[in-house]
């Protein structure tokens, strides 16, 4: 099968999150009056139910999540999604191939699989300066030789330059591995993906969306394809909070990715993001991660993040970010999605200050 089924949505509306997040609103509009960060940035927090179980729930409130909003490279996460879909689908493909040649394989993958995906995202079929190559994966430069099976078949691996330039897109959120990342992949892939997987709808142009390299211009240039935001008009890199909560809802619950997997992709995604927060560009709300930030403070640990971060064409400069976390005493995990923040330290304080709140409201903490 090229394309998964379409991902369940795991968020569950909740009123105590409801009103634990309007309770900090209005906490955080009284502590810092002038920034208005408590009505301007869109949010997504849930709370994690029976983490350990097969099936988890997720507690979930939101505010104004349904805008989608530049976010810059926090949309990074949507090429991460697109090249471990598509290792899974070359490996299902490949369980009934007789010859493992490279040549072979990776013709029959593009004979397979092409037309559909250029069909998933039809959008790319009539924009100007977009070709073929640019819509589809370039299957020599993703994998790696295949090798036979002992059971028949063969074995679809990353190559290790691929492997290397997706870790360097997430860890230290390189624009050079983002791109190269992006223009091996093709945009009808990683966009056919997200609308099939129902993290974009490609009628209202909403949600996850990735349709430029971060690193335009020379050599090979991918010129952008852009869906609307309310932050920065046209864009090529925008998300709504709610569509990237549902997705790091999957990653948490684990079971639905890797449901046609024996690779465990979900537990190799969470591994990148949690890389980003160990090593890599922490979380805005890391204490200390950032001179004059205060971060959400004692009692909270962050195991895995996503920021972005980048110019808005009104002048400047926007953050966002997509976090899993737990409250260190009661051990409870949390998911916390927000953008359109700009990134200014009192900015970024008075969202750490929100977040904390609605999280200790949550838990009936004062």
């Amino acid at each position: 099968m090229l394309f998964p089924d379409p991902l369940p949505d795991l968020l569950t509306p909740d009123l105590g999150m409801s009103a634990a997040l309007t309770a900090a609103q209005a906490q955080t509009g009284l502590t810092f009056p002038a920034l208005g960060v408590h009505l301007k940035c869109p949010i997504s927090v849930a709370a994690v139910r029976n983490p350990t179980s097969t099936s988890p729930s997720f507690a979930y409130a939101g505010f104004r999540d349904r805008e989608m909003h530049f976010s810059g490279s926090l949309l990074k996460v949507a090429a991460m999604l697109a090249a471990f879909e598509l290792r899974q689908s070359a490996s299902d493909f490949a369980v009934t191939e007789g010859d493992c040649s490279a040549n072979v394989v990776f013709n029959d993958l593009k004979s397979a699989f092409n037309a559909a995906i250029q069909k998933a995202a039809p959008r790319f079929l009539s924009e100007p300066g977009i070709t073929e190559q640019m819509r589809v994966p370039k299957y020599p430069r993703i994998f790696d030789s295949p090798q036979g099976l002992a059971s028949g078949g063969c074995l679809m691996s990353f190559s290790p330059d691929f492997a290397a330039h997706v870790l360097g897109m997430i860890v230290p959120s390189n624009n050079g591995e983002a791109a190269a990342t992006i223009k091996a992949l093709g945009y009808s892939w990683i966009n056919g993906l997200l609308a099939n997987a129902g993290l974009f709808d490609q009628t209202a142009n909403r949600g996850i969306w990735l349709a430029g390299t971060f690193k335009p211009g020379p050599p090979d240039p991918f010129p952008a394809v852009r869906v609307p935001s309310m932050n920065d008009g046209d864009s090529a890199q925008a998300t709504t909070t709610i569509d990237m909560a549902r997705f790091l809802a999957l990653l948490i619950e684990g079971a639905t990715l890797d449901s046609r997997s024996v690779d465990g992709i979900a537990s190799e995604m969470r591994d990148l993001l949690a890389g980003a927060q160990s090593v890599g560009d922490r979380s805005f709300m890391t204490t200390g991660a950032r001179p004059g930030l205060n971060g959400l403070g004692a009692g909270f640990t962050i195991t895995h993040s996503k920021i972005g971060l980048g110019p808005l064409n009104a002048g400047g400069v926007v953050a966002s970010e997509a976090t899993i976390l737990s409250h260190n005493d009661t051990g409870q995990q949390f998911l916390v999605v927000w953008q359109n923040l700009l990134n200014l330290n009192d900015r970024h304080n008075a969202m750490s200050f929100m977040v904390r709140r609605t999280l200790l409201n949550f838990l009936g903490i004062p």
